[in-house]
């Protein structure tokens, strides 16, 4: 009887071990160090549409069904969107727009 008694404590100390590690704060990533939620202005909202539309993003929604998000051309629109979104290009638009 003692047998499977300590084999159900270990079973639990074990158990009671990994939640406690699992939820542990593990080290955040640099995206998910700059990225800090808050509520987009109109202004912010009218930046991005800008810049995504520069980019070429628009021409693969403009039909009814989903683009090919796996094409070549689908993403390297979608690096030059971030690059531009990242970069100055988002904050220029931005500027322009609260001036």
């Amino acid at each position: 009887m003692k047998a499977p008694l300590k084999f159900l404590f270990s079973a639990l100390a074990l158990c009671a071990a990994s939640a406690s590690y699992a939820s542990t704060s593990a080290p955040r990533t640099a995206d998910a160090q700059a990225y800090q939620p808050h509520e987009l202005t109109r202004a912010e909202v009218k930046a991005d549409l800008a810049v995504w539309r520069r980019a070429g993003m628009d021409k693969f929604w403009r039909m009814e069904s989903t683009p090919d998000i796996y094409s070549r051309e689908y993403r390297t629109a979608e690096a030059e969107y971030r690059r531009m979104r990242n970069g100055p290009e988002y904050q220029q638009e931005l500027q322009r727009l609260t001036q």
